[in-house]
């Protein structure tokens, strides 16, 4: 384990294409070649040029025009100290209209947004982004994930993007603040194209294990935040981040591609 401390009038609906369920859905279009629809161990490298077509029904988008809650920096064990399985989170509050999605017929909803640095995901070719943020989807009976991942590039511009919000003065380990007005929807790239797998979630649980399967749903198109509010956040943790590494799988996942 490593340490460092150095009304809305109606709700936004976005259709993007289904990504894989427990059972998955990708299946539809199988994949030709070693892969797996399995879940794997996440996060992976994904390579555009090896992806298999989608295509599946819809997920539905039902985020409202702007939303509440709370801002924790979360403290998981060791407790007190910094390290790479803490991070900084928006949980959604309670009041109001909820944020969900609508997936294989079913809802989940949008329980938080949180940040890793370096990103975790990485598309083969290109530099690993420099932050990830990670919409996590629970399933509103059950247990079942779908994850957004999109990555956040360091840019130098006038103004604060809806990340920068949630970046910029973050509370320190353990605390939390509330927030007001976040704009959903504008954390999402413009462009809606996206790669799916089923892998895992990327933080352990209590006892070690990083729960399988979730329904992972990479943005192809990056957003941007302040590259100073970027720098102040992964300086929280030092060169070492709090993300985890790229996993090797044997078999690979069969990632598919809805554009």
């Amino acid at each position: 384990m490593r340490f460092r401390l150095a009304p809305i009038a109606a709700a936004a609906l976005l259709s993007l294409p289904l990504v894989a369920q427990a059972v998955p859905a990708q299946a539809q279009v199988k994949c030709h070649g070693t892969g797996t629809d399995a879940a794997v161990q996440s996060p992976i490298q994904i390579d555009r040029s090896k992806a298999c077509p989608g295509s599946g029904p819809a997920i539905a988008i039902h985020y409202p025009a702007s939303v509440s809650g709370t801002l924790l920096f979360q403290d998981k064990a060791p407790v007190g100290e910094i390290s790479e399985h803490d991070d900084v989170r928006f949980v959604i509050g309670t009041g109001g209209t909820q944020p969900y999605i609508t997936y294989g017929g079913e809802r989940y909803n949008l329980n938080n947004v949180h940040f890793h640095g370096h990103a975790e995901h990485k598309f083969a070719g290109q530099a690993t982004a420099p932050l990830e943020a990670h919409f996590v989807h629970t399933k509103a009976t059950g247990t079942g994930y779908v994850v957004f991942g999109v990555m956040i590039d360091a840019k130098t511009f006038l103004g604060q993007t809806e990340h920068d919000k949630l970046l910029v003065s973050p509370p320190a380990l353990g605390a939390s603040k509330a927030i007001t007005g976040i704009h959903l929807n504008d954390m999402l790239p413009a462009n809606h194209a996206t790669f799916r797998y089923t892998g895992s979630l990327t933080t352990p649980d209590e006892v070690g294990t990083y729960f399988q399967p979730v329904n992972w749903v990479v943005f192809d198109h990056h957003a941007k935040a302040h590259a100073l509010n970027v720098f102040h956040y992964r300086s929280l943790w030092g060169a070492e981040g709090n993300f985890r590494e790229l996993q090797e799988n044997h078999p690979a996942a069969n990632i598919y591609s809805y554009h």
